[in-house]
């Protein structure tokens, strides 16, 4: 095992570390950095979480969702940080929860080796994916890549799914 940004990584792929969240150590480590970046991401789509209350409610979703049997990574490059994807089984299929490539780091095909990385690690198995329609750069990757993967299901959606 080699050392990503947070401790040591599970897998690379193209550089790329791929760190499991697990909720040993819960709120500290790779869960902090988990819910940081998924805070981000509310931030990204336009609805930010700034106070603590809104904050902690959100800590308390992921650790849930983890408790739950959804699955998280962290992304990084070097002692660089990437992002963070969650994932959960939906009897045949996966789900793509969140997918975030920290905006410096983007259209470094990131995204791309996540997929790779989700299809290798659970073969046969459809991986359906939700992008909001006013997420134009979102949705040309997302199209892109089920032209190359047809095992990929997207669906565009107008707005944000609720917090839950």
């Amino acid at each position: 095992m080699s050392q990503g940004p947070w401790g040591k990584s599970r897998e690379h792929i193209a550089g790329l570390a791929f760190t499991p969240v697990q909720l040993r150590g819960a709120f500290r480590g790779p869960f902090a950095a988990l819910v940081n970046s998924s805070l981000a991401l509310l931030e990204d789509e336009g609805r930010p979480a700034r106070e603590a209350g809104a904050i902690a409610a959100q800590r308390q979703r992921l650790f849930r969702r983890l408790q739950q049997g959804e699955h998280a990574v962290l992304l990084g490059t070097g002692p660089s940080f990437a992002g963070h994807a969650q994932w959960v089984k939906e009897g045949p299929a996966l789900r793509l929860r969140e997918l975030r490539i920290a905006p410096a780091r983007r259209r470094e095909g990131l995204g791309a080796a996540l997929l790779s990385w989700l299809l290798q690690t659970y073969p046969n198995m459809p991986v359906h994916v939700q992008v909001l329609a006013p997420n134009r750069a979102g949705h040309a990757f997302w199209e892109a890549q089920r032209h190359l993967h047809p095992q990929l299901c997207l669906e565009v959606v107008e707005s944000a799914p609720p917090l839950g």
